[in-house]
């Protein structure tokens, strides 16, 4: 390997370990509608607070308890019908999703624990929905960083 290449490859590796890789992802439901998930650092959750208005529904999934938030929860969205509209892993506590009118299901299984819940969209409905699990977090004090 040349000076050149050694020196480029130092320079890139020193530029990847700079930036933080992004967990926030987004897609669509079986409908066609949007979907957006994350939430892991003050960054993503800037940008998802931007667009909480722009989703019919919101999802949060914590430690009962601390209320600490958790990410890696499978979430999975059906239909009136029982038909599967979403169903995804989140990449942070919580995930936006566009569902059309009508009534739904949300289960949601963090490690090997589900909890579910129904609502029912209507026109212009924005919804959120809390998910708490057995997990012990601890939350930092006020102020303190990890």
């Amino acid at each position: 390997m040349s000076i050149h290449s050694k020196a480029f490859a130092a320079a890139l590796l020193a530029a990847l370990l700079a930036c933080p890789a992004a967990a926030m992802t987004e897609g669509r439901t079986a409908q066609g509608e949007a979907w957006i998930s994350g939430g892991i650092g003050s960054s993503e959750l800037e940008l998802l607070d931007k667009q909480r208005g722009d989703f019919s529904l919101r999802i949060l999934t914590a430690a009962k308890g601390s209320g600490a938030y958790l990410a890696d929860a499978l979430v999975k969205v059906t239909d009136a019908a029982g038909r599967t509209v979403l169903e995804t892993r989140a990449d942070g506590p919580w995930l936006y999703v566009n569902l059309r009118q009508g009534d739904y299901r949300v289960l949601v299984t963090y490690k090997s624990e589900s909890r579910q819940q129904a609502t029912r969209i209507h026109a212009n409905d924005r919804h959120e929905m809390f998910f708490y699990f057995d997990e012990a977090v601890e939350r930092l004090p006020k102020g303190e960083k990890g």
